[in-house]
Formats: C-alpha cells, structure tokens, sequence
C-alpha cells in the first residue's frame, strides 16, 4: 500500500512511501518465550516505520520519488 508517512525525526515533513498492508513480527517475551504477532493495515505501517529505524532507515530514504516529500511548514 502507498501511505503518506511522517516521523517525528523531521517534523513538517511527510514522505509517500510503499509498505507492506500486513506484516508479521516474531519476538521474545519477558519469559524469553517466542510469540508471533500480525499486524494489519495502520498498526502494520507504524512497525514497518519503527522497524526501518532499527535498521538506520529513515522515511525520506524510502520515498516513492522525490515529488513526494512535502513540507507542511510552507
């Protein structure tokens, strides 16, 4: 899906970006036990976001094209 995404790492900035509509994580919980989770849609996009800054990637490197990016400051 293409979202516009925004990040508080420059703020009045948001970026089209492609991201998957579902995603799936698996982790350890407190108990060091495996768990899996889906996210869908929304919640889906803000942990493929969060995820990329893992990753040392930020929004504006992900952009569709450079006539994406809008300031909302202007």
């Amino acid at each position: 899906m293409e979202v516009m995404d925004d990040c508080m790492s420059f703020p009045n900035l948001i970026v089209k970006v492609k991201r998957y509509q579902k995603c799936r994580m698996t982790y350890r919980d407190l108990e060091w036990k495996e768990q899996v989770r889906i996210f869908k849609g929304d919640l889906s996009e803000l942990i493929q976001h969060e995820y990329d800054h893992l990753d040392g990637i930020l929004a504006t490197m992900q952009a569709i094209d450079k006539k994406t990016v809008r300031n909302l400051a202007e």
